[in-house]
């Protein structure tokens, strides 16, 4: 049975014609008052009937999503009105990096705020120069989304803080790129890397705009690629990430968008996305 927030596709007759109201977005019914949200590549095994899924999330709490390729194969504005009809937002979408000044336009349409590269291609991870022409490319992509009124920004895995002979990826990224291309900081992928997730937010407090949540397992030892061996996911709460404190400091520096990022579970997705609905909405700063 729906809860009351999830009540809102109620069905009314007009002049004998049946109408779907559109469910209402839910304000951030949250102890901290942060609205989270859902990066739908969580729950990208769920996409053949879209809306059933927006509507689940709706459902559950989560007060937005952010979308992400294989969902763009509609309309622009047909893709909005479906997440709007299912009291949600897209605050963000993650693009591919080959096509991201090509997609600038469906962005817009969409009505994002912020228009993300979700990643590099393999090939240029493995060395400095891979990161200088990625620096460049991406702050091409960001010159044309800024002329179309979007933000533009980054989210880093862990491959991007693996030392290259006296520096990273990552130092090359945040020293080459325009100083309007954000930060999505994506906790887990961090950590998993050995670095401090708090000394990032604050040395890049200026480009710290988005945060993906995941937790982590209690395991021995870090990674520098993103595979089989650094995939230690488990419900926020459930792992040893200290949640309170590092989104606290993310508050503080004025983040305010959230996106639950579990790249896999140990269990069904719905019981995933609700476990960490539940630990997140009872936190507070």
């Amino acid at each position: 049975m729906l809860s009351r927030r999830g009540f809102g596709l109620a069905v009314t007759a007009v002049a004998g014609t049946i109408m779907l109201e559109p469910l209402k977005t839910p304000a951030a019914d949250t102890r901290s008052g942060l609205p989270f949200g859902v990066q739908l590549y969580m729950v990208r095994d769920m996409l053949k009937d879209l809306s059933a899924t927006l509507r689940l999330i709706h459902e559950i709490g989560y007060a937005s999503v952010e979308t992400f390729p294989p969902i763009y194969d509609r309309p622009a504005k047909e893709l909005k009105s479906l997440i709007a009809a299912n009291g949600l937002t897209a605050p963000s979408g993650h693009f591919d990096y080959d096509s991201l000044e090509e997609r600038v336009e469906y962005a817009a349409e969409l009505g994002l705020q912020y228009m993300v590269c979700p990643a590099i291609p393999v090939p240029q991870r493995s060395s400095i120069g891979g990161f200088h022409q990625a620096a460049k490319h991406l702050n091409q992509a960001a010159a044309r989304a800024h002329a179309a009124g979007l933000k533009f920004g980054y989210h880093a895995h862990n491959y991007e803080y693996k030392v290259l002979g006296s520096e990273t990826g990552f130092d090359v990224l945040t020293r080459e790129l325009d100083p309007s291309v954000k930060l999505e900081l994506d906790i887990y992928w961090a950590i998993e890397a050995g670095q401090n997730p708090a000394e990032i937010m604050r040395k890049h407090r200026d480009r710290l705009a988005l945060i993906h949540i995941k937790d982590r397992k209690l395991v021995n030892g870090f990674t520098v690629v993103p595979d089989e061996h650094a995939a230690h996911f488990t419900e926020a709460g459930a792992g040893t990430i200290d949640w309170k404190t590092l989104l606290g400091d993310a508050r503080r520096l004025g983040v305010s968008q959230f996106f639950v990022d579990q790249d896999g579970s140990d269990l069904p997705i719905e019981q995933s996305l609700r476990i960490n609905w539940n630990y997140l909405s009872h936190l507070s700063f």
